[in-house]
């Protein structure tokens, strides 16, 4: 592949069913959001970049809004983010070290 490829389009809840291993953040997003048979999803392959990118759009009665999220590939494994390594091993240290929490 030399050029950016359009791999799937369509709902959140098929992109789950055909891409579970690769759309978690679409999943999660579409249970906070719409829901998942109404979240749209775009899957693109860019031989050009080397992170694992994400653009989330919004739009409601608040405005619009516009993220782009660059994840640096985990180096003991590139197939998922260093961010979701991080935010698990997060979530384990709360459960293991229980008391005074502020924020979410």
């Amino acid at each position: 592949m030399k050029k950016k490829t359009l791999v799937y389009q369509g709902t959140a809840a098929d992109a789950v069913n055909k891409f579970p291993a690769n759309i978690n953040v679409a999943a999660v997003l579409s249970l906070a959001g719409l829901g998942i048979q109404e979240t749209k999803v775009k899957i693109i392959a860019d031989p050009h970049i080397t992170v694992n990118q994400h653009q989330i759009e919004a739009a409601g009665a608040f405005g619009r809004m516009a993220i782009t999220v660059r994840n640096i590939p985990s180096p003991n494994n590139p197939k998922t983010s260093f961010l979701a390594v991080l935010s698990a091993i997060e979530c384990l240290r709360s459960i293991c070290s229980p008391g005074i929490k502020v924020g979410t």
